[in-house]
């Protein structure tokens, strides 16, 4: 008997911050995940603390972006990004409406299991993206904050250079896991390889459920000292199926 891997799961967890408990503030990240014929998928979203709607526009993200990899899962086996990117924001901004792109920014992270074999990682703004790979190796995607504009965030809103977007892609067969956490957690690892090594390597073992329920109190319990901000963390992973 071999082990292989054929189905996608999913689980992930998101705490209010301390600073925002203390304000009586919503939750501003979000995160979801999906699995259907077409494909699977994790997001996650982060809305800017200095915009007043920010907790609809991480949601809208999170519906925008299943919506594109919907659209393209069915007309094509892989969009370009600029073309990719561009259906998100759309999206987003129909899943905003009434309400002001202005009031709503938020950054976007993904990942997709796409129908011909890739798996598409990509990132708008802060956080991180980060794929496992079955060999050990870790791929992250993130913002560069020592260039000097870290208080800057790029986000989703009316208007989007094409070119603030991250994107990759990597062959479905090399990836054990990725993992999506927002800046409340991804700014604080000295070591994101191996945070992230070990994390899938800890929580891709158990059950969905019991997998959930470590992840919050992980972020519950979160080490930093004062750290106030949102902290939202999920993964999309391979579970291991027996074959005979």
């Amino acid at each position: 008997m071999s082990i292989g891997y054929q189905k996608w799961s999913s689980f992930g967890a998101s705490v209010t911050g301390p600073g925002h408990v203390v304000t009586a503030k919503s939750n501003q990240d979000a995160w979801s995940s999906f699995h259907h014929r077409w494909g699977d998928g994790v997001v996650v979203s982060d809305g800017l603390g200095s915009k007043s709607l920010s907790n609809f526009g991480s949601q809208a993200a999170c519906i925008a972006v299943e919506r594109a990899a919907k659209k393209f899962s069915e007309v094509t086996i892989a969009a370009e990004v600029s073309e990719w990117s561009k259906e998100i924001v759309q999206f987003w901004l129909d899943a905003i409406k009434p309400l002001n792109p202005r009031d709503t920014s938020a950054t976007c992270l993904f990942a997709i299991r796409l129908q011909n074999g890739l798996m598409r990682i990509g990132i708008l703004g802060d956080g991180c993206v980060a794929v496992v790979k079955v060999n050990g190796e870790v791929i992250a995607l993130q913002d560069d904050k020592n260039d000097g504009f870290s208080n800057m965030t790029v986000a989703l809103g009316s208007r989007v250079d094409t070119g603030s977007w991250m994107v990759r892609d990597i062959q479905e067969s090399e990836c054990r896991a990725v993992v999506l956490c927002t800046d409340g957690v991804s700014d604080d690892l000295k070591d994101v390889s191996g945070f992230m090594r070990g994390f899938v390597g800890v929580h891709c073992q158990l059950s969905r459920g019991v997998a959930t329920r470590r992840v919050r109190e992980m972020l519950d319990n979160w080490p930093v000292p004062k750290h106030s901000d949102d902290k939202t963390i999920a993964c999309l992973y391979r579970l291991a199926v027996d074959n005979e």
